[in-house]
């Protein structure tokens, strides 16, 4: 355990020893296989609290990096804030040697690999997510031995795709787990014929260097496609990963069902209920905080966060913490640097469409990446969910309510209100039962905006 991390378990010794009931926070990292069973039979065997918690400190003590994150993560996991707040600050990333070896964090072998595979590079402007990413990396080294999903789901914007490409740049990760290199398909929303060319390309790039009569003709099918690349990553790239980012329907993911190891990002977390194998999950919260989002707009206009004017907590608060709004409203700035009280007020007005700026994400505006997450849904279904705008923010509402609103049998409504969650539409509060549901800020902005053009456009219409 590098010695920073050390030093914030020594320092928080007594506080951790005082408070953790260490029986509840061991059970996951057994399961993370930080713990042996073993190991976890002689804390247990400590006769009092406080004497099994002490045991489970000396532990991991003796361990490495992946034993704090383990224990941060399972803090969290057993409601212990305060306590896993205490570790935040010095979480370790998994690979501190490559950190302190290299500028970015990533060797030139590495690099190699992660070019050669097409992995999108590091965005101009970034901000580490400790956390997050080290909880993608701790499922990620679930596959070392087996195939199986790692699945990265959020709302539109919450930065799947950095995450997923920031995971991979990790000289550690890729030796033990995955030498047989890593591979990026971008595949978003595409019909038969266009996943058919995704596949021939990959199947192509898979291809460059090797000797067979094969790869002269590309596949003429789906079917046909799937069966090449079954074959490629199981005889020439054994041990690799497949990521296939921005996947929206379950046909195009079984088209990849194919017993290799994958990351897969998505905004449906039950997409990968579809294919066999092994399946882990990573939820990436839908906003940043303060903190955060003051730092990529001070990276934007080429600043420190603590010399920004005025306005930008207000544009941070408006933003409710979603990167690709703050990164958007950043890019703006930098073009136009005296404009923070012009864009404040197109945020506190709702006017998304006049927040647009081109860049590598898929949609130039928030009302795009919205109405894209609208359009996978039924079409019935779809005026359901528009119906969503008289929900009011900071409340959350209970599945009979909206049984009510929509004139349902409760057992429909409470399935598709499940949809509406997996499809990262909806947020569920778990901690209540019946399970309450609210909206991301943002969504039901976007909603009532949407709820205004359309009467608008009703009153225009109607008139003589």
């Amino acid at each position: 355990m590098e010695e920073r991390a050390r030093s914030c378990l020594l320092r928080s010794k007594d506080t951790l020893e005082q408070d953790i009931k260490a029986s509840y926070l061991m059970d996951h990292m057994v399961s993370d296989d930080i713990l042996t069973n073993d190991e976890e039979a002689r804390v247990l065997g400590k006769p009092t609290r406080r004497e099994q918690a002490t045991a489970l400190l000396e532990v991991l003590l003796r361990k490495d990096n992946r034993a704090y994150i383990s224990f941060y993560n399972a803090l969290v996991r057993e409601s212990y804030g305060d306590l896993a707040n205490l570790l935040h600050s010095d979480l370790p990333l998994l690979s501190p040697e490559g950190e302190r070896s290299f500028a970015d964090g990533v060797s030139p072998s590495v690099q190699a690999i992660l070019r050669e595979g097409g992995v999108p590079q590091r965005p101009v402007v970034f901000v580490s997510r400790p956390t997050l990413l080290n909880l993608v990396r701790e499922k990620l080294y679930w596959l070392k031995n087996t195939p199986g999903w790692v699945t990265v789901f959020g709302m539109a914007g919450s930065g799947k795709s950095v995450m997923a490409a920031e995971a991979v740049r990790d000289h550690a990760l890729i030796k033990e787990c995955f030498p047989g290199g890593v591979h990026w398909l971008s595949v978003g929303q595409c019909e038969r014929a266009d996943l058919l060319v995704r596949i021939q390309s990959l199947c192509f790039r898979l291809e460059q260097g090797q000797s067979s009569d094969a790869s002269l003709r590309p596949p003429c099918s789906v079917e046909e496609a799937k069966e090449r690349l079954r074959f490629l990553m199981h005889r020439r790239f054994p041990r690799s990963l497949l990521i296939l980012d921005d996947v929206w329907d379950s046909f195009a993911l079984r088209s990849f069902d194919i017993q290799c190891r994958v990351l897969l990002t998505t905004r449906n977390r039950s997409l990968a209920d579809s294919v066999s194998g092994t399946r882990f999950e990573v939820p990436v919260e839908s906003g940043l905080d303060e903190e955060k989002a003051l730092e990529i707009l001070a990276l934007y206009v080429n600043g420190k966060p603590q010399k920004l004017p005025e306005e930008a907590r207000s544009i941070v608060s408006e933003c409710k913490g979603s990167p690709l709004v703050v990164s958007l409203i950043g890019a703006l700035l930098r073009e136009f640097p005296d404009r923070w009280s012009y864009y404040l007020l197109q945020l506190q007005k709702k006017q998304f469409k006049r927040i647009r700026k081109s860049s590598s994400y898929d949609y130039e505006a928030l009302d795009q990446a919205m109405d894209a997450s609208l359009q996978v849904l039924e079409p019935e279904h779809r005026d359901l969910y528009r119906d969503l705008s008289v929900m009011q923010k900071d409340i959350n509402v209970p599945a009979k309510v909206l049984s009510v609103l929509w004139g349902l049998e409760l057992e429909e409504v409470e399935d598709i209100l499940q949809e509406f969650v997996n499809k990262s539409l909806l947020f569920r509060d778990c901690n209540q039962r019946p399970y309450h549901y609210y909206l991301h800020d943002l969504q039901l902005d976007f909603l009532c905006s949407w709820l205004c053009l359309s009467l608008c456009v009703q009153r225009f219409t109607d008139r003589p």
